[in-house]
């Protein structure tokens, strides 16, 4: 038997890691970082410890890569519904946004839990205000395009509107009223006449 080509090699790591990845989200987003293991995540990715821990230097480390590869793939979406029309922009993103909700409700409970503990992970912390500079910013320049008088104020009252919504969805589950909102918002920011 020949040994394996470095390609080969290659693939098997891409898709251990993978695994790694996707366990250790379906575990920590169902029970939370806390209460998850290395162990547990093992298991659950069909691997050693000693193996995972060959990719990973911690948790931690694990639980950064896993949101760094989230936020790429947000930023790889974000630039998919930039449009030339900033009202279409905005709806693009609202629509977006609500269908995250709906769609990856795991997601966006462990988004939040992480959150809330931005003091133990400074990481979190850095993320945080990096996305939400980025995001504040990039509302601003729509609004100011489409003549909102205090753009920089709507944009930060946005941003916080997005914020309130992922945490009380993520509360108050299918009693909240997403569809509802979505409109709402959708009529206020993007169908308005100037």
């Amino acid at each position: 038997m020949s040994p394996r080509s470095a390609a080969k090699n290659e693939e098997i790591r891409r898709e251990t890691i993978r695994k790694i990845m996707d366990s250790a989200f379906l575990l920590i987003s169902k029970q939370g970082y806390e209460s998850t293991s290395i162990a547990q995540i093992a298991k659950e990715a069909d691997i050693s410890k000693g193996l995972l821990y060959n990719y990973f230097k911690s948790k931690e480390d694990l639980l950064e890569n896993l949101i760094k590869a989230a936020l790429v793939q947000g930023d790889q979406i974000m630039s998919s519904i930039l449009t030339e029309d900033p009202a279409t922009t905005l709806e693009n993103l609202f629509r977006w946004f609500f269908k995250e909700l709906r769609e990856r409700p795991d997601y966006w409970r462990m988004i939040n839990e992480l959150a809330f503990k931005a003091d133990k992970f400074k990481f979190v912390q850095d993320i945080a205000v990096e996305k939400w500079t980025g995001y504040t910013n990039l509302l601003q320049k729509l609004f100011e395009q489409m003549g909102f008088e205090n753009s920089a104020e709507e944009a930060m009252i946005a941003a916080a509107l997005f914020d309130g919504i992922g945490i009380q969805s993520v509360v108050l589950k299918k009693d909240y009223p997403l569809s509802e909102l979505e409109r709402i918002l959708i009529d206020k920011y993007c169908k308005r006449k100037k």
